[in-house]
């Protein structure tokens, strides 16, 4: 029965979730609960990870404020949520593995910071590690990122 149910409930997300974000409503972006708390903005970190290596422009453009950018500094560049969004619509239907992501995490009211590193395998084989910081705000009871650092 149990089984039976939560098969009903992801069906109906996957089936429901695209039909609203056609709407501009972001509930779905939300990933349960938000709470001003360190496990909520680690759920964050690893959906936005997913989200990047799934192609899920919906859920980054609700997750990411308007005016998010991100500060390239190997490259000297800074990116736009637009930016983001069109690097990661090419991912969109991959089925790329997930690399495990250890997250850090500072709360200050209605500001977090969170500083995660990402273990993966290129695919010649060779290991990687890469770093990023994110920085979010609270509103309305759901966390939105505006700002991070590629390190």
């Amino acid at each position: 029965m149990r089984s039976t149910v939560a098969f009903a409930i992801v069906l109906f997300a996957a089936t429901v979730a695209p039909a609203v974000a056609a709407t501009g409503d972001c509930s779905h972006a939300r990933m349960g609960e938000q709470k001003k708390d360190v496990e909520t903005i680690k759920r964050l970190e690893l959906g936005w990870l997913t989200a990047e290596y799934r192609g899920d422009t919906a859920f980054l453009d609700c997750l990411l404020d308007d005016g998010y950018a991100a500060i390239a500094p190997k490259d000297d560049t800074v990116r736009s949520k637009a930016d983001l969004l069109e690097h990661v619509a090419k991912n969109k239907g991959k089925d790329t593995p997930i690399p495990p992501l250890q997250s850090t995490v500072v709360i200050n009211g209605d500001h977090a910071t969170a500083y995660s590193t990402m273990k993966g395998t290129r695919k010649t084989g060779e290991p990687y590690e890469a770093h990023f910081v994110d920085a979010y705000y609270f509103k309305d009871g759901s966390w939105h990122a505006f700002g991070g650092v590629d390190l």
